[in-house]
């Protein structure tokens, strides 16, 4: 099983007075982080205007086959659609907006089958587009103490990259569990899955391997990156097991947090 780095990458920095200071050292950091952020508002947002792009494809087919029942339907899961799009555009800028200073970190406490459902949901459109669908499998349902953005951050992106590895009619499983003192969750597909060498440089910043997806999808790599940073936040772990042609499993840690 990989496990993440707990030590946040860091690049070579020449200072030309000596040696940096501890300010510098916290605004290098920080600019560190705000790159890698805007980097999962794009993919985010390709994901959400994408899902509205493939439904209206859709949509033409059923209105040119004078399928006015099935053009109906589609139209309802673009109006959908269109409003979690908006409403994950205005999520996004409004975090991008509070990173200029820091990123906050905030406690509140949430239905985790609630949250992890509306993730989900937000996905049907992306899935659609391979015959693909999303189960909650295994679960244990309760409240837990999270930052809401960054927990659903987590979620979007591995939910995003199943998909996106899985093949045609593939099933992507969620499960969630509680054990005492923490939650796990687990994101797993049957799809491509990994080798060695790329599970190796997953999280390196300057090393990483990009995949294709099944359908030819790109990705800009660091979705993953930025789920490692928020899940370390929480104090929690990121791992996986993958094996080539049999699919991968993500799985994290989230403890309960209090206060």
């Amino acid at each position: 099983m990989e496990k993440s780095d707990p030590t946040p990458p860091t690049d070579p920095i020449l200072f030309p007075h000596g040696s940096p200071t501890d300010e510098e050292i916290r605004l290098r950091a920080l600019n560190h982080t705000k790159d890698r952020l805007m980097s999962i508002v794009g993919h985010d947002i390709r994901t959400a205007i994408g899902g509205v792009l493939t439904l209206t494809g859709m949509l033409d087919k059923s209105l040119e086959a004078k399928d006015i029942k099935e053009a109906k339907r589609l139209n309802g899961l673009i109006r959908r659609s269109s409003r979690d799009a908006e409403e994950l555009l205005s999520d996004l800028l409004a975090w991008s907006r509070s990173s200029r200073q820091d990123i906050e970190f905030k406690l509140e406490a949430m239905d985790i089958l609630e949250l992890v459902q509306t993730e989900a949901d937000r996905l049907r459109a992306v899935a659609m587009k391979k015959h693909q669908r999303i189960q909650v499998k295994d679960f244990d349902s309760g409240m837990i103490r999270a930052d809401r953005y960054m927990l659903s951050a987590v979620f979007r992106n591995l939910l995003t990259n199943a998909l996106k590895f899985s093949h045609n009619e593939g099933v992507v499983t969620i499960s969630i569990f509680r054990q005492p003192g923490l939650w796990e969750f687990q994101i797993a597909d049957k799809g491509i899955g990994m080798n060695p060498d790329v599970q190796k440089r997953l999280l390196k910043i300057d090393e990483r391997k990009k995949q294709t997806g099944t359908s030819g999808e790109g990705g800009s790599g660091f979705g993953l990156l930025l789920c490692e940073d928020f899940i370390q936040r929480h104090g929690g772990h990121l791992t996986w097991e993958s094996k080539p042609g049999k699919g991968s499993t993500f799985s994290f840690t989230i403890p309960e947090l209090i206060g």
